[in-house]
């Protein structure tokens, strides 16, 4: 009797276990689904909404750290709604949740490369409110780098955010458009067989890398280079038909470029 007891005892959990990890699953799978619709749209509203979604989730208390992971990834996303207009108040807001957020992430699981990777994003977002922090930027952002190539220099969002980075850093100080393109180029190219361990990990990053070779052939405007950015331009708005980052920046800087050659 003992025995069967034990036995029946030992089935629901296994039943419960199954449970949460078939509702984490559906309810991750939904939420990072939401979420980059309000990317794409540039959402702030929907954007907070998600962040709720994730919120929400941590309740399951399955895989937290991937939980916080993704609230730091949507307030990032949300203070970069903020961008075009420089509205610094509401970047460091949402800027300095998401440092906090993937800290808790980090803490938990330390062995995750995108962590570093967004690391690396928001330490450089630092740049709009901190310009006084340079050091503790650079070494903050440096440290995160070092952490991700180490755990996974095949990561195509970590050869991305060095791109993007490049492209923003003078050739002065160790950026320019030429090092921005060797990075985005070995992203695009690691892209094409990247496959995540699960389908609600983090797989940002496609579209921008389309999108930053756009801008930084344009940028070069070395004979032919206007050629390349319509070809990645018109791959881009194929794959991703979808992206206001493509089909709304990249298109009017490509667009300005073809009537200031005219």
């Amino acid at each position: 009797m003992k025995q069967k007891i034990i036995f029946l005892v030992l089935l629901a959990f296994l039943f419960s276990s199954f449970s949460i990890a078939d509702d984490f699953s559906d309810a991750m799978f939904k939420a990072k689904k939401n979420l980059n619709s309000a990317i794409n749209k540039n959402d702030e509203k929907a954007l907070i909404k998600v962040r709720g979604e994730f919120e929400r989730i941590l309740q399951l208390k399955k895989d937290t750290w991937l939980v916080y992971y993704f609230i730091s990834y949507t307030d990032y996303s949300i203070a970069t709604t903020y961008m075009k207009d420089q509205v610094k108040d509401k970047i460091k807001k949402y800027n300095e949740s998401a440092i906090e957020m993937i800290n808790k992430s980090i803490e938990i699981n330390s062995d995750f490369c995108d962590s570093y990777v967004l690391v690396m994003n928001l330490q450089f977002n630092r740049w709009m409110y901190e310009q006084d922090k340079m050091n503790d930027i650079i070494a903050s952002s440096d440290l995160a780098a070092e952490k991700a190539k180490k755990l996974d220099p095949d990561n195509p969002r970590y050869h991305l955010t060095l791109g993007v980075s490049s492209y923003y850093t003078p050739e002065m100080f160790g950026g320019g458009v030429d090092k921005a393109l060797e990075s985005l180029n070995k992203s695009f190219d690691l892209f094409k067989t990247r496959k995540e361990k699960e389908e609600y990990y983090p797989d940002w990053g496609k579209e921008m890398v389309y999108g930053f070779l756009v801008l930084s052939y344009i940028k070069r405007d070395k004979e032919g280079d206007l050629a390349k950015a319509k070809e990645y331009l018109d791959k881009g708005n194929e794959a991703f038909p979808e992206s206001g980052f493509l089909k709304g920046y990249v298109q009017k800087q490509y667009d300005e470029k073809v009537k200031d050659n005219k």
